[in-house]
């Protein structure tokens, strides 16, 4: 999180207004990039284990699985939005 900090204040170049613009560009970015590859995960195994206890599972896939599906992701939101969260009030500067 320190990094973004890094990165921005490297591109804005003693500039506040460009610092502050870059922190939330770059924490927006990253927290696109660890969303869409937890995501891809989090799918993949659902996937699996869907695949795997077709045979076992006597509820149907369309919605028992569908309703994890959206628990699942709801949560992962909002992880991922804490921790963006987290990274720009960490990174932000104001004028003193």
């Amino acid at each position: 999180m320190k990094r973004i900090g890094i990165l921005a204040s490297r591109i804005a170049k003693d500039n506040l207004a460009l610092y502050n613009f870059y922190v939330f560009l770059l924490a927006g970015l990253f927290s696109l990039i660890i969303f869409f590859l937890s995501m891809f995960s989090l799918v993949a195994g659902l996937a699996l284990m869907m695949y795997a206890a077709k045979g076992i599972v006597v509820i149907a896939p369309e919605t028992g699985f569908q309703k994890l599906l959206w628990t699942s992701l709801l949560l992962l939101v909002i992880v991922v939005g804490v921790i963006n969260l987290v990274a720009v009030l960490m990174n932000i500067k104001v004028r003193k």
